[in-house]
């Protein structure tokens, strides 16, 4: 009987082990080679190329890009694959290339969109679905590639370009950083369908990391599905190549014309350039374009104007003086850093943040105080309050700087309680954040900054070759301050000195604009997004959208107030209309306002969000756009469904200590379920097998 129980607890010991080694191996994918969504069979990564092309005029860009998924398998197959695009996109095309045909795309319900899909897969017609996954990340769904086929999506949007000031730029998101939600938020304190929840999973030689983006579904959209998981291989990479050609139209000669993070070929014919990379990139790093005019001594304005259906609709952008012509204020300020030490900041993204805040330190002033908020899983404060700037205290800062390493999960919320905990301060405060902004509760600290703000000034730093930009540019949106992007340690001085200037004082407050024209006794109202207008500070542009009826004069005034006077600049009149795409450029912003607006509820919101998609052609939470070839391809083969992995963004190492999953502080999936059931089963042989051995000695003794 003994040699029976020991062969079958060793049997049972090595089919645990053996079937733990694919439980394991299931849990912490290790190579490029994936399994299809649908079955047991795996394949070599898809070829996946994309090509951008922007056109840029002035501060308006249309930029189109196309993704080719190429089947060198012998398989049916459904391409998934998650991709980033600027937070400011208004995305309102989609077309499905297959071979010298073109199927375009319409805007549909999310859930109507993801039937018609599901039913033209089904019935083996070509398709392909564009879905919003969050402001900045969306996944494009392509059903039915047959062996050897190649097919074309090309996605189509709208953007406004940056300008500081001093500076154009335009940047084009090619890489995603991994994101970390805390494990307790709940769809009741995001309010939010389209916060994820992230976890890495890891092992100790090539690491897949994935991140796993669950929608919140209210009752009404109980059909709606999760996207599909991220994927990122960080042992061998998957090959991603990109191409980038810009047409640039600037409206002025160019004194500085560059792109920080990849090598160009520049040509010019006549007023216009064309700039391409020297060679494709990998799908990495993020893509910026850098541009600079000579600029005057006045705040300056530029109006655009597209005469759409009933309305005119306009788009304003105010920039502040230049440095040299105003007054600096000299108040006393306290000065806040927060820096993110957390998992996902490890390898360049903690070096370009210790620079970054050493740098800060040398900045402050006499008069000022400081402190240091370092966050991970937990937030700690380097002193008790903010303290004197005086050597020995600067010394302190700078030897916390240099002991903090990156480990731990995001938890950015507990960074935003201590940062904001003095809301009516009668001082200035600023306080900076130093942060890649890799979290998936975005709505959550929106709300956070919005309630506890009080007189507080937020101001970001997205550090990282590929920083989450919608939350950075938001979260300075709700602060009331700013964004500023450093992508290499090269660049960590010359960003900062700019956002010193514009932290010791704005250019322009209490900005509003007005209609001065009279309609049955009363002025007119004007549509304006973002419905309140924050400072005007040095260097940093001023974007602002409104719409008025094609009838009637309307005489639009912008008004603020500088330090030493009141300055007010009167519209010029609309007289062609004709800038493309205004039109949807306000739609984009007026979603934004909503979304931004938390005294509406769910349902509200939903309603008000999809009308105006649905309205203006847009890709929304709530919209999707979906293309169906009417012809079927498939009649009886199987379609297998395959996630194309992205790469991981340049710089970015595995958190320190993720071995096995652990250390990090990242919450853990549901992926190792059956490993911990197998470990539970194989303990329980055990036991029986020693409670079996000692009863039969305690009886053999009797």
């Amino acid at each position: 009987m003994k040699r029976i129980l020991f062969f079958l607890l060793w049997g049972a010991f090595f089919l645990v082990l053996n079937t733990a080694s694919h439980a394991i191996e299931e849990a912490f994918p290790s190579s490029i080679s994936y399994r299809s969504l649908e079955s047991d069979l795996t394949f070599k990564q898809l070829p996946l190329s994309t090509d951008i092309e922007m056109h840029i005029n002035s501060v308006v860009s249309r930029v189109s890009v196309k993704q080719t998924f190429s089947n060198q398998s012998e398989q049916w197959l459904e391409g998934v694959y998650q991709f980033p695009l600027p937070e400011n996109a208004a995305v309102d095309t989609l077309k499905m290339h297959i071979g010298q045909r073109i199927i375009e795309g319409e805007v549909q319900e999310k859930q109507q969109a993801k039937r018609t899909y599901e039913k033209a897969k089904a019935e083996g017609k070509r398709a392909s679905l564009v879905e919003q996954v969050r402001d900045n990340l969306f996944t494009t769904k392509l059903a039915n590639i047959a062996p050897g086929e190649s097919i074309t999506i090309h996605i189509e949007f709208q953007q406004l370009v940056h300008n500081d000031g001093t500076h154009f730029s335009v940047r084009m998101p090619l890489g995603i950083t991994p994101r970390y939600e805390p494990v307790e938020t709940t769809p009741e304190s995001s309010h939010s369908n389209n916060d994820d929840h992230g976890y890495y999973s890891s092992d100790d030689s090539e690491t897949t990391y994935l991140e796993t983006v669950y929608l919140e579904t209210p009752a009404s959209d109980t059909t709606e599905l999760p996207p599909a998981v991220t994927q990122f291989n960080t042992g061998t990479q998957p090959d991603r190549p990109v191409n980038v050609t810009v047409h640039l139209n600037p409206g002025f000669d160019l004194s500085l014309l560059d792109s920080p993070y990849h090598q160009i070929v520049t040509q010019k014919n006549g007023d216009q350039y064309t700039i391409k990379l020297e060679n494709p990139a990998q799908a990495e790093r993020d893509f910026v374009l850098n541009w600079q005019p000579q600029l005057g001594q006045e705040p300056k304005v530029a109006l655009f104007s597209e005469n759409y259906d009933d309305h005119n609709y306009h788009v304003l952008m105010m920039l502040p003086p230049t440095h040299d012509f105003v007054q600096q204020k000299t108040q006393p300020r306290e000065m806040i850093f927060v820096i993110d030490s957390s998992g996902s900041m490890s390898g360049d993204s903690m070096q370009q943040a210790k620079q970054g805040l050493y740098y800060a330190l040398t900045q402050l002033r006499n008069e000022d105080t400081f402190n240091i908020i370092d966050f991970d899983h937990d937030a700690n404060k380097l002193f008790d309050e903010a303290v004197p700037v005086t050597p020995s205290n600067l010394e302190m800062a700078k030897y916390f700087v240099a002991t903090l390493e990156a480990d731990g999960g995001t938890e950015i919320a507990k960074a935003i309680n201590l940062a904001l905990d003095k809301p009516n301060s009668n001082i200035l405060r600023q306080v900076i954040f130093l942060t890649d902004g890799s979290i998936g509760n975005e709505r959550q600290i929106f709300q956070m900054i919005e309630n506890q703000l009080g007189n507080n000034r937020l101001f970001t730093i997205g550090i990282g070759a590929a920083p989450n930009s919608h939350f950075m540019s938001k979260a300075a949106n709700y602060g009331r301050g700013t964004f500023t992007y450093i992508g290499k340690a090269s660049e960590v001085q010359s960003q900062l000195e700019k956002l010193f200037k514009k932290l010791r004082y704005p250019a322009l407050e209490n900005l509003s604009l007005e209609n001065q024209s009279l309609v049955n006794g009363t002025a007119g109202k004007l549509e304006l997004y973002p419905g309140r207008l924050r400072d005007l500070y040095l260097g940093e542009p001023l974007f602002v959208s409104y719409r008025t009826a094609k009838s009637g004069h309307n005489s639009i005034q912008v008004k603020g107030q500088a330090d030493s006077y009141d300055w007010s600049f009167k519209l010029p009149p609309v007289t062609n209309g004709k800038d493309k795409g205004i039109a949807r450029l306000w739609a984009r912003m007026k979603i934004d306002s909503i979304k931004s607006d938390f005294n509406l509820s769910h349902k509200q919101s939903r309603e008000q969000i999809l009308q105006t998609a649905l309205d203006y052609h847009l890709v929304s939470d709530y919209t999707s756009l979906v293309a169906v070839d009417k012809t079927p391809a498939r009649v009886m083969e199987e379609l297998k469904k395959l996630q194309l992995a992205n790469r991981t963004p340049a710089g970015w190492k595995a958190p320190h200590g993720s071995q096995h999953g652990s250390g990090h502080g990242y919450p853990q999936g549901g992926t190792t379920a059956n490993l911990a059931m197998l470990i539970g089963l194989l303990s329980l042989l055990l036991a029986l097998t020693y409670q079996f051995t000692l009863s039969r000695r305690n009886r053999s003794n009797a």
